[in-house]
Parts: structure tokens; C-alpha cells; sequence
């Protein structure tokens, strides 16, 4: 977006959104880390589907928003990359568990995209930086 332009209050609003989502997604994977494998963790596979749930939380919310093409330039990704991946996932023979697994993995790289995409339109902040004009912002390009 560009920094001259003064924000519609329906942006500032929907931002707000997706950083408490960013919020969620944060908690929720590291929170996956700290799990110690016991009997619950395996028999609910807790930590997994709190990440996965807590990323398609955050991928429901984007919008496209004028110039900021979040959404369709992650419909992108999650359409071509992140949803074969998963489908694959749940069509395997492994064990219930290890799907959950594999498939909180791909949740995370679906996430790191996102953070990546808000980042390329500045929308990762409570209000817009100054004072840094000299600073190229670039796109992560897709990996895998």
C-alpha cells in the first residue's frame, strides 16, 4: 500500500483482525512445542490441530483490500501448493496421528507465507512505519 494515502477505518479494522489472528497462530505453534508427549497429546493430537485450526483461522480472515491482493495471492499458494499437500497428507496410510503431524507442518509453512504477504503490503503493524523510505520491501518467493 502506499504510505501517502490516509487508511479507511474498514482496513485499520480488519488488520486488527488478522494480528490477533497472527496472535492465535503464534500461541498455538509454539504451544505445540511445548506439549510433552503423553497418552492425551497422542489420542488427541491437541497441539496439531490447535495449530492447523488456528492457521485456517487466519487464511479465512484475508481480504483482498485495493492494492493489497491478500487473498487472492494466497488462494494462490493455498490452492496449488498448501491443499495437494494436504489432500496427499490424509490419503496416506500412516496413522492418524502422524497425519496430524505432517499436516500441522504444512499449516506452519501456509502461516510463514501469510506473515510473508501481509509483510509485502505493511499490513503487519498497528499503524504504518515511518522513517524508513529506504527500505525495499521484496516477496518471499515460493518454496517447494
Amino acid at each position: 500500500m502506499k504510505q501517502d494515502k490516509e487508511l479507511p477505518n474498514e482496513y485499520i479494522s480488519i488488520r486488527q483482525i488478522w494480528l490477533r489472528r497472527i496472535e492465535d497462530c503464534g500461541r498455538a505453534i509454539s504451544q505445540r512445542a511445548v506439549m510433552e508427549p503423553n497418552m492425551d497429546r497422542l489420542d488427541l493430537e491437541i497441539g496439531d490441530r490447535t495449530v492447523v485450526y488456528s492457521v485456517q483461522a487466519l487464511y479465512f480472515s484475508l481480504v483482498d483490500f485495493g492494492e493489497a491482493i491478500l487473498k487472492s495471492d494466497t488462494d494462490q499458494y493455498y490452492n496449488n501448493i498448501f491443499d495437494p499437500k494436504a489432500k496427499e497428507i490424509w490419503s496416506s496410510k500412516q496413522d492418524n496421528n502422524k497425519k496430524w503431524i505432517q499436516h500441522a507442518k504444512l499449516a506452519i509453512e501456509l502461516y510463514a507465507f501469510i506473515i510473508q504477504t501481509l509483510n509485502k503490503y505493511g499490513m503487519l503493524f498497528e499503524k504504518q512505519p515511518e522513517g524508513y523510505s529506504n527500505v525495499e520491501m521484496k516477496s518471499v518467493e515460493e518454496s517447494k
